[in-house]
C-alpha cells in the first residue's frame, strides 16, 4: 500500500514539474518589451580598437516594432532596423549586399520599440544637418516627447543631397579615427532620391552613440532597398515629414 502511495506521489511531482517547465517556456517565448531608448557598446570604446560584439541581434529578433542602428562586429557593416525587419549593410567586392537576417553581432548598437509615430510636416526652410537637428528637439517638445531623454525618430521623403558610407574594417589597422572609418569601405552621394532615415537624438551621449559634435546619429534606406548604410550628411528636399513616438 506505501509502496503505491510512493507511485502515486512520485507520478504527481513528475506531471507538476513537467508543467512548470512548460509554463516556463511559454514566459521565455512571450515578445520582449524594450524600454525606452537602450544601447550596447559605446562609439568611444570602437575609437579605442574595441570592435568585439556587445550584443547579438537574435536576442532582439522577437521585439515587436524594433527600431535600431549601429555598427556590425569588426566594423564589418551597418546595421538598420526599421519596425522589425533588418537591413544590414556590407561591402562585398565593391558591392553592397543588404542582409535581411538577424544573424549579425553588433559592436554598437542603439535601439528602441516604436509601436506609433506622429508625423510633422518639416517645414521649407529646413535644409541643412544643423537646422535639422534644431527642428527636431522643437517638434519633440512640442508633441510633448522628453528631450532631456534620448529619443527615436524617422524622417522620410525626397531628400536633396545625402553623404553616406558603409563601414569595412580593416583588422590589421590599428589607427582609428572618424575619417579612417569613413574612408575603409563604401562611401557615396544619393541626390533627389526617396529615402527613409532611422535616428536617435540625445544631448548627452556624444562619443556613446551620438559623434562628439553632434546630437543626432542617422542611418538610412532607400526606397527600392538597395542601398542602406550610415547618415553622414544631409541636405533636405521638400515635402520631408518627420516622425516622432507618440505620446
Amino acid at each position: 500500500m506505501n509502496y503505491r502511495i510512493t507511485q502515486f506521489a512520485s507520478l504527481v511531482i513528475m506531471i507538476l514539474t513537467l508543467v512548470g517547465c512548460k509554463s516556463e517556456t511559454k514566459k521565455q517565448d512571450k515578445p520582449v518589451h524594450v524600454e525606452g531608448v537602450q544601447y550596447a557598446g559605446s562609439l568611444q570604446t570602437i575609437m579605442k580598437g574595441e570592435l568585439d560584439a556587445t550584443i547579438s541581434l537574435t536576442d532582439l529578433k522577437e521585439v515587436p516594432n524594433l527600431y535600431a542602428l549601429g555598427a556590425a562586429e569588426g566594423l564589418q557593416g551597418e546595421i538598420q532596423i526599421f519596425n522589425g525587419v533588418a537591413y544590414n549593410s556590407e561591402k562585398t567586392d565593391e558591392m553592397v549586399n543588404i542582409d535581411r537576417s538577424f544573424d549579425d553581432n553588433a559592436a554598437m548598437l542603439v535601439y528602441a520599440q516604436v509601436p506609433k509615430w506622429k508625423e510633422v510636416k518639416v517645414p521649407a526652410m529646413v535644409k541643412s544637418d544643423g537646422q535639422f537637428a534644431i527642428f527636431v528637439k522643437q517638434a519633440a517638445q512640442e508633441a510633448g516627447v522628453d528631450v532631456s531623454k534620448p529619443f527615436p525618430f524617422m524622417l522620410s521623403g525626397p531628400i536633396a543631397k545625402l553623404n553616406w558610407h558603409i563601414v569595412d574594417w580593416d583588422e590589421n589597422n590599428p589607427n582609428h579615427n572618424r575619417q579612417s572609418h569613413l574612408d575603409s569601405g563604401l562611401n557615396g552621394v544619393l541626390a533627389n532620391q526617396f529615402i527613409d532615415i532611422l535616428g536617435f537624438y540625445s544631448e548627452a551621449h556624444k562619443g556613446v552613440f551620438t559623434h562628439h559634435d553632434s546630437n543626432l546619429h542617422m542611418h538610412f534606406k532607400t526606397e527600392t532597398v538597395n542601398l542602406a548604410g550610415h547618415v553622414d550628411y544631409i541636405f533636405l528636399g521638400s515635402n520631408m515629414t518627420l516622425k516622432l513616438p507618440e505620446q
